[in-house]
């Protein structure tokens, strides 16, 4: 597979360092929809829990969805309370001006 925008960069990076490779489609996800700091940030704290000896290698990848999955609530209960809340969510489409893209095909019926 050839490597080509930094969002593979990205989910290759995380699949190495997490030793997570039977779930690579799940950050291939992730470093499409979630800013590239933002999924780094989570990878160093698992990295620091790992090399502490607080978790196992192979629950590297739990781990990194678990706080995931916390910040992610975190950030959305502060938004909810103040409406301008952190922009986790990676915004390369609105820089760069590109329109999403639609959907080609047959009409049905």
């Amino acid at each position: 597979m050839a490597i080509t925008t930094k969002h593979q960069v990205l989910a290759w990076d995380l699949v190495e360092r997490l030793g997570d490779e039977a779930h690579k489609g799940v950050y291939f996800r992730l470093a499409k929809i979630y800013d590239e700091s933002f999924l780094r940030r989570i990878l160093s704290l698992v990295k620091l829990a790992y090399n502490e000896g607080k978790i196992k290698a192979g629950d590297r990848g739990r781990y990194f969805m678990g706080i995931l999955k916390h910040e992610l609530k975190e950030i959305n209960s502060y938004s909810e309370n103040y409406k301008n809340g952190k922009n986790i969510k990676n915004s390369s489409r609105k820089r760069s001006g590109l329109k999403k893209k639609g959907r080609a095909g047959k009409k049905s019926k």
